[in-house]
């Protein structure tokens, strides 16, 4: 029996979840109004551990997102998880922010695009798929229908099943929404938190070909980067913390502007 805590503060609304084994045991999210990660992320692990009846030396293995994502909230999360490294010694696993996104849909036949809000007029964006034995199709599930496609299903609420079958297409990027359209040539899922600013212009740029799966979304972020960690802590745990790398995708403001006065 493995118990994994998730952390994702890589996105507005972070989320920290505990697994044990392929089950939610608890799960919460940040509150946008109640301030930022670095107000909040420790609040919510103490609530979450205490929901489950469980310390902080209970637990097994750590998850975080590691990127892209906002970079204030990326390195509050990773400090964190690095702090209780060395306070617990036990493994940990940064897991791309896009995947753990992706992983929130349920599975279908479509290609699933991830998305988040990267400021400056752009998108972090990364494709995904699934393969494998049978899904629902989001874009027929409003209208009573259930289309067949080759998947092995994951498992509803509650209970987890290895999220085998989510494979990459694209590697994460920083594009304008347009240039995201321009890739899109068949029904398409999208999810993430790029939707607040850019679902309305998805849907009318691309009409039917935008599938918007805000709506069906399964678990956390948080719980989705503790089960994608989860095969990584069993059969090869990492303990060394120079592992644990944020992946920004884009230089920060500061990092830009230094290159700017130094040209």
């Amino acid at each position: 029996m493995m118990r994994i805590l998730g952390i994702d503060s890589s996105v507005p609304q972070g989320s920290v979840a505990l697994l044990e084994n392929n089950h939610i045991i608890s799960e919460t999210y940040l509150n946008k109004s109640s301030g930022n990660h670095s107000d909040g992320l420790l609040r919510m692990v103490d609530e979450v551990l205490s929901g489950a009846q469980y310390q902080l030396r209970d637990i097994d293995g750590f998850s975080v997102t590691a990127g892209p994502g906002s970079f204030t909230g990326l390195r509050v999360g990773v400090s964190l998880v690095k702090g209780f490294v060395l306070a617990t010694e036990k493994p940990f696993k940064g897991i791309d922010t896009l995947e753990a996104v992706s992983a929130c849909a349920e599975p279908t036949g479509h290609p699933i695009c991830a998305i988040l809000d990267a400021r400056k007029k752009e998108v972090y964006c990364a494709f995904f798929r699934y393969e494998g034995n049978k899904m629902s199709d989001p874009a027929a599930s409003g209208r009573g229908i259930r289309q067949e496609f080759s998947f092995k299903r994951v498992a509803s609420h509650g209970e987890l099943n290895p999220l085998v079958g989510l494979k990459r297409s694209t590697p994460d990027r920083a594009m304008r929404p347009e240039e995201v359209c321009a890739m899109v040539s068949e029904p398409t899922v999208f999810i993430g938190s790029g939707l607040e600013a850019y679902g309305d212009y998805f849907s009318r740029r691309l009409g039917s070909l935008f599938v918007d799966n805000s709506n069906a979304i399964r678990h956390s972020v948080a719980a989705s980067a503790a089960l994608l960690a989860k095969p990584h802590l069993e059969n090869h745990p990492c303990f060394d913390l120079g592992e644990l790398k944020i992946k920004y995708v884009r230089k920060s403001e500061a990092e830009l502007n230094f290159t700017k006065q130094t040209l």
